[in-house]
């Protein structure tokens, strides 16, 4: 039995590398970004150092691989693995809208400080600030 057969499965997540809004602080779901070149540099730093043979990521021991429909993860994985995957029989959805980011609705490229002006501004959050996972987002989730 090979390893890619055997034992526990391992998941690994990975995150997309900076992106100008990322850099800034501004909530980023939909929008469609590009990788800063620091992001860039990340994203090859990393792969580096965990994606290869005999490295924490082994290509030939992947079975799946899903990534989210935005381009600023399509590009995460093309440096992450580069010509890596080629050389394996692996199953890949790059386009796997269940990953998709979160959908901010009208807070999209807003700061922190600017939703929560704006929904004080709407008569909310008089008792306490906004918080994302407790008030969600106007037309959003």
């Amino acid at each position: 039995m090979s390893d890619k057969d055997a034992g526990t499965p391992r998941v690994y997540l990975a995150r997309h590398g900076e992106t100008e809004w990322t850099k800034n602080g501004r909530f980023t779901g939909v929008t469609e970004l590009e990788l800063t070149q620091t992001g860039e540099k990340q994203v090859l730093g990393s792969g580096k150092i965990l994606v290869g043979t005999g490295k924490l990521i082994e290509p030939s021991k992947l079975a799946k691989i899903w990534v989210s429909p935005r381009k600023r993860a399509q590009r995460t994985y093309e440096l992450l693995f580069g010509e890596s995957l080629d050389i394996v029989n692996v199953k890949t959805d790059l386009r796997c809208n269940l990953l998709a980011e979160w959908d901010y609705g009208a807070y999209e490229g807003m700061l922190t400080r600017e939703i929560r002006e704006r929904r004080k501004s709407q008569g909310l959050d008089q008792e306490r600030p906004w918080d994302i996972w407790k008030d969600g987002c106007e037309n959003g989730e």
